[in-house]
């Protein structure tokens, strides 16, 4: 083992309070160096390693007996200089290893950025690998473990760096190992979770007909950060899918895990009906709105009828199946490369790559002559240009609304009302509109309001957004929201009279320190143009009795920008009830995976 991988022993175990580590004052006698007063020698099951720690930074360093303590030494004294330094915790102290980053930021300078973007290029041509790889995760991990292990080396230092890089057969022997140590830390959580939402998704793969689940795991922790989880793509080798076998597998899937569905936990599935019957019990079956949003533009241009009714969307579906047709035959005879721009084909399990295929060809429809036989340019004189720039005007919205809903990283259950009625209001049919976009307006109307059903859920999580909480995108919805959330905090009566107490006093505090901030008013976010409209601060305001009415009476909105959960953090003691329900609330994803 290298000094670097056993220095990254040790500070694993130290990190761990592991009992096989411990630190061992040597036996004084009247030589004895007057360093091993500040110096301890590193045990691991109880052998001496070479290693010792300074007693008060807890810096690692190499030491036999032969090399003397001059170099403890030379650390001492430079370590009693610094009194901040020696004061610092163990786990910030950046000379423990090289593993911990520093607090301090350092400038780099250009021609060093010039040098790793050019490394960074020969990468990606000379191994074929994707642009995107660069930008991802794993890629940081191992480029910042790489810089920090070259840290250790001075200037002068000669380092092959395949020394260092694990060879391919290396890191697959690996893998299982690393999965074990990853998912026995995940079920360490989970064992802990009290309120999560599971999302699952089923699937047939199209050529070997297999079916697979799909099982992720969102919670947010009593600090207020959501955290997503992949529990797992696993083959679904049950006879049949339906209700009770699916239910089962999930079950099955879940006890692995240490979870299991109770009536408050959350399960975010498609809206079939296997899944519907699937997750009636035992849990809170919350609809895909990505899901409710996809069937239905994909029926307003593929389908001529509905629950046996008409969509009566003729001259929309012409349009867009001409355009289908001269989409897959450029694709297919390898004449894209005259294009400038690459023609996109959608797929029908996310209906929002219609909008990317429709807009990329209007963006090459005057060099489409070009490149098209005769046959695929009668298509083309069927394509009306003037009704393709409405119809694509027209979905931009419906794009924004699925970006919006399909954010990870962030809540965005609070967003699934003020967003359907946002997308209602843009399916308003106006004078302008020409008689195609009527047709699809009156379509996507109504079965908006038949299909896309509100849960209380999504009630309750937008009143408990401080820019949403008037309802001013929807002012008939406020009621039966205030009236749920309400509700909800009578149930969860266990919290104690104390705790209501303090909230009431704590208001004083928050609404005494608030600090509004105003979204920007030109704002082209669509959830931003859903928010409550700024008010004027009334002369008096009648004094709040509960902490609902508290949180109602609070003057304070964010933007689009801010994490809606650190609105949560700030005011958890003004608000205790109310920030566990959003605890509960917002872990739940306003849609399912997409594969």
């Amino acid at each position: 083992m290298n000094i670097i991988e056993k220095k990254k022993q040790i500070v694993d175990l130290m990190e761990k309070n592991d009992e096989s580590l411990s630190f061992h004052k040597p036996k004084q006698h009247s030589k004895s160096s007057l360093m091993w007063n500040y110096f301890k020698i590193v045990v691991i099951n109880n052998v001496k390693q070479d290693m010792v720690c300074c007693d008060k930074c807890k810096q690692l360093f190499v030491y036999r007996s032969k090399d003397g303590t001059a170099t403890l030494a030379k650390h001492n004294r430079s370590c009693e200089s610094d009194s901040a330094d020696s004061n610092t915790k163990l786990f910030n102290q950046t000379q423990v290893t090289e593993y911990y980053s520093s607090s301090k930021s350092h400038g780099i300078p250009k021609k060093f950025k010039e040098k790793v973007k050019l490394a960074c290029t020969e990468f990606v041509a000379l191994d074929s690998r994707a642009f995107e790889i660069v930008s991802g995760d794993g890629f940081f991990k191992m480029a910042q473990s790489v810089f920090d292990a070259g840290k250790y080396f001075n200037a002068s230092s000669n380092i092959d760096v395949k020394e260092l890089i694990p060879s391919p057969i290396t890191i697959s022997r690996n893998i299982d190992n690393l999965y074990e140590i990853k998912n026995n830390q995940l079920k360490n959580i989970c064992t802990s979770l009290k309120s999560f939402c599971i999302i699952c998704d089923f699937w047939t793969e199209q050529y070997t007909g297999l079916s697979y689940c799909g099982l992720a795991l969102r919670f947010i922790t009593t600090d207020y950060k959501l955290h997503n989880f992949i529990l797992g793509c696993i083959l679904y080798d049950v006879e049949t899918q339906s209700a009770t076998n699916i239910r089962m597998f999930i079950d099955a899937q879940l006890l692995s895990y240490g979870l299991s569905l109770k009536n408050k936990i959350f399960v975010v599935s498609d809206n079939e009906n296997k899944m519907r019957a699937a997750f009636k019990e035992k849990c809170i079956r919350i609809g895909c709105s990505i899901h409710y949003l996809n069937k239905q533009l994909e029926h307003s241009f593929t389908s001529s009828e509905i629950d046996k009714k008409p969509v009566q969307c003729d001259k929309i579906q012409d349009l867009f199946e001409n355009v289908k047709k001269i989409v897959t035959h450029v694709r297919r005879s390898h004449r894209q490369v005259k294009l400038k721009q690459k023609l996109q084909l959608y797929s029908d399990t996310r209906f929002n790559g219609a909008f990317y295929m429709l807009n990329v060809f209007l963006n090459v429809y005057d060099d489409l002559n070009g490149v098209l036989n005769s046959v695929h340019m009668d298509y083309l004189s069927n394509v009306d240009k003037e009704l393709l720039e409405e119809i694509c005007g027209f979905l931009k919205t419906f794009d924004e609304a699925i970006n919006q809903l399909s954010e990870e990283e962030r809540p965005t259950i609070y967003k699934v009302l003020p967003i359907r009625q946002a997308l209602l209001n843009h399916c308003q049919v106006t004078h302008k509109n020409s008689s195609e976009l009527k047709e699809l307006k009156s379509f996507l109307v109504d079965r908006i309001k038949m299909v896309w059903v509100l849960q209380d859920q999504h009630f309750m999580s937008t009143l408990l957004h401080p820019s949403l909480k008037h309802f001013h995108i929807a002012p008939n919805k406020q009621k039966k929201a205030f009236d749920l959330v309400k509700q909800e905090l009578l149930e969860r009566a266990w919290i104690s009279d104390g705790a209501t107490d303090t909230a009431s006093k704590a208001i004083t505090t928050a609404i005494s320190n608030k600090r509004r901030t105003t979204p920007t008013v030109n704002s082209n976010d669509l959830l931003t143009r859903c928010f409550d409209k700024p008010q004027p601060k009334p002369i008096s305001t009648p004094t709040p009795v509960t902490e609902l009415d508290n949180y109602m009476a609070l003057d304070e909105i964010i933007d689009e920008t801010e994490d809606v959960l650190l609105f949560w953090k700030r005011h958890a003691q003004s608000f205790p009830t109310l920030s566990i329900i959003v605890r509960d609330l917002f872990s739940i994803s306003s849609f399912k995976h997409h594969r």
